[in-house]
């Protein structure tokens, strides 16, 4: 992906349906101390790349799909990189830029400084499964292929912790009838360890076993192999998780 994601660029497009729908939540205040941290904002309406870094100059409407983690406005409570709460927000997460989009209490997107801030809690429907999805950055693995300015999804609270990230990319693929070429957003998943304060381990894949190699303490593993012998979706690898970190705590 070399040469793919262009950090500079931001959604040009404003869609009045989502941003009536999120107005009412922002207070003026909230958004006073927002723009009091020194968040600064930016706008590239042509900063798409494709994969190949070929076709450049895009616009967001140019581009089949959704670049935007959940696709939709979500409040959100913004931290700084202290920890403290900044604001509580309507907002979404551009996983092609590694950017968080908002509205201001003008209902005019913008794109936050990433500089100032360490932690983005969104909040979700319960209907959804999930309370929230935590973005956070400032982590880095053993190879440098993670790096400390990139959010990723903290899955997992704990001295071990189980990240997400989530990279969009623009392709060339065909259109529906296959008579023409199209540009997409195609997006791609990565999965990280976090098994000491200071160690991070990409994962080649979500998988049990390279886990469970990485975690020193093989007794724990196989006190929960007891109980749940195979992991077979997020929410198990989540349990597995929370037990482990339990266990170690005693």
């Amino acid at each position: 992906m070399k040469n793919v994601i262009s950090l500079t660029f931001f959604l040009l497009i404003f869609i009045n349906l989502h941003s009536q729908s999120a107005s009412g939540n922002t207070s003026n205040a909230e958004m006073s101390n927002f723009k009091t941290a020194n968040i600064a904002y930016n706008i590239d309406p042509f900063g798409a790349y494709d994969v190949d870094g070929l076709t450049k100059g895009m616009r967001y409407s140019d581009i089949s799909g959704t670049p935007f983690l959940l696709g939709d406005w979500r409040k959100a409570i913004l931290y700084d990189i202290g920890l403290h709460p900044i604001a509580t927000i309507m907002v979404k997460y551009n996983s092609y830029s590694d950017q968080i989009h908002f509205l201001d209490e003008k209902e005019t997107e913008l794109v936050a400084n990433k500089e100032v801030l360490k932690r983005v809690t969104l909040l979700l429907d319960s209907v959804e499964g999930l309370k929230e999805v935590n973005l956070e950055k400032g982590f880095t693995d053993s190879k440098n292929i993670l790096r400390p300015h990139q959010f990723v999804q903290v899955l997992n609270e704990g001295k071990v912790q189980l990240l997400k990230q989530n990279v969009n990319t623009v392709i060339r693929k065909d259109s529906l009838f296959g008579t023409i070429k199209i540009n997409a957003f195609s997006e791609n998943t990565f999965y990280y360890l976090k098994y000491t304060p200071t160690s991070i381990e990409k994962l080649r894949k979500l998988d049990q076993l390279e886990l469970y190699a990485l975690l020193p303490n093989k007794l724990i593993i196989e006190e929960f192999k007891k109980k749940k012998n195979k992991l077979k979706n997020i929410k198990d690898y989540i349990e597995f998780l929370n037990f482990y970190n339990q266990q170690i705590s005693l």
